[in-house]
């Protein structure tokens, strides 16, 4: 019996036993996972107060080098800066040797969607000086402004144009589809019409700022051809006539422009009755050609910010010649042809240079 006893007595203590055993457990899971939320709550506030310190000093470092930054420049004589620069521009505007020396930069630039180059590259040459030119008493302006004004690269322009022409001439000849014309054309009617309609205007007896029967003229005809020599017409009609109409019309420079170098590469090649010859795949070198044009119209931005920084968009605009406009204005507002521009120019497509294309 006492042995019966201690037997269920023993059972009884074990179980209780198993049950503190299961209940300690269980606190020990759950003071566990409450440490274990806390310390993940602490950790996190940890983290977020560490990023936002980290934020704060990265915030007052921004702040400190902007500070060295002007402190530096404060000391810096904007006339030792241009100096500098002039000093350390390449400005070798023998053609080969500028294609050598830009070649690599211009190899760097995307060929993805890059635009045909279709310009003129002494005619760019020659604005580029007239721009550099005009520019050149408003430079220290223009640095005091800037933080990085970066005039190394707008000093090269002369002789990077000259690389942009090397390039050009290394160009096969090739032929612009018929899809090719029927875009370019789209590309410049709109500018046709507005433009036409404007010089008739212009034109009417009651105003006669310039004759009527020069603008009925370009009105008159139809075809692809007609409508070609009507974009390199009308720039010319604007040329003509710009002192009677400077300030009396809404056309910016590189309008005008786009509409005569549409056209010059359009009447090289359409002519009546000719079939469009099939294009070849464009080549590496109008993809270099065109990168170097890339690298020239970049710079010539900057030229133009500089010249806005100093003077004042409107200013600038009136100082400084368009890339590649087809004539520049004198101090009388007189048109007059930009030095070294050649007498004509030939058309350049996709895959390359000129070629003929058909009046359809």
């Amino acid at each position: 019996m006492g042995g019966n006893k201690d037997r269920k007595s023993g059972a009884k203590d074990a179980k209780a036993g198993k049950r503190d055993g299961a209940n300690d457990t269980k606190a020990g899971k759950r003071d566990g996972a409450k440490a274990a939320k806390a310390g993940k709550r602490d950790g996190a506030k940890d983290a977020k107060a560490g990023k936002r310190d980290g934020a704060k000093a990265a915030k007052a470092g921004k702040k400190e080098a902007r500070s060295a930054r002007k402190r530096d420049r404060a000391g810096v004589d904007p006339a030792a800066l241009i100096a500098e620069a002039r000093a350390d521009a390449f400005t070798d505007e023998a053609p080969e040797r500028a294609f050598a020396h830009f070649r690599p930069l211009a190899e760097r630039v995307p060929a993805a969607d890059l635009p045909v180059f279709t310009g003129q590259p002494l005619l760019m040459r020659a604005n580029v000086r007239a721009a550099l030119d005009a520019l050149d008493p408003h430079l220290p302006a223009a640095v005091s402004a800037l933080r990085e004004p970066r005039l190394k690269e707008v000093f090269e322009l002369p002789a990077l144009v000259m690389a942009l022409d090397f390039s050009a001439a290394r160009v096969p000849v090739a032929t612009l589809s018929a899809g090719d014309i029927d875009r370019m054309l789209a590309e410049g009617a709109p500018w046709r019409e507005l433009m036409l309609t404007y010089l008739e205007v212009a034109s009417h007896p009651l105003l006669g700022l310039l004759p009527r029967e020069r603008v009925a003229a370009v009105r008159a005809g139809a075809g692809k051809l007609d409508k070609a020599r009507d974009f390199v017409a009308l720039p010319g009609l604007f040329a003509e006539f710009a002192g009677a109409l400077a300030g009396k019309h809404p056309f910016p420079a590189d309008k005008l422009d786009l509409l005569a170098t549409l056209g010059g590469a359009l009447v090289q090649q359409v002519r009546p009755g000719n079939a469009v010859a099939a294009v070849p795949k464009r080549t590496g070198e109008s993809i270099l050609r065109d990168q170097l044009a890339a690298l020239v119209a970049e710079r010539y931005d900057h030229l133009q910010v500089l010249a806005a920084v100093a003077l004042g968009k409107r200013k600038a605009d009136e100082l400084l010649p368009a890339l590649r406009a087809a004539v520049a204005l004198g101090s009388n507002g007189a048109a007059t042809a930009p030095e070294d521009a050649p007498e004509s120019a030939p058309a350049e497509a996709p895959g390359g240079a000129p070629a003929e294309m058909t009046d359809g």
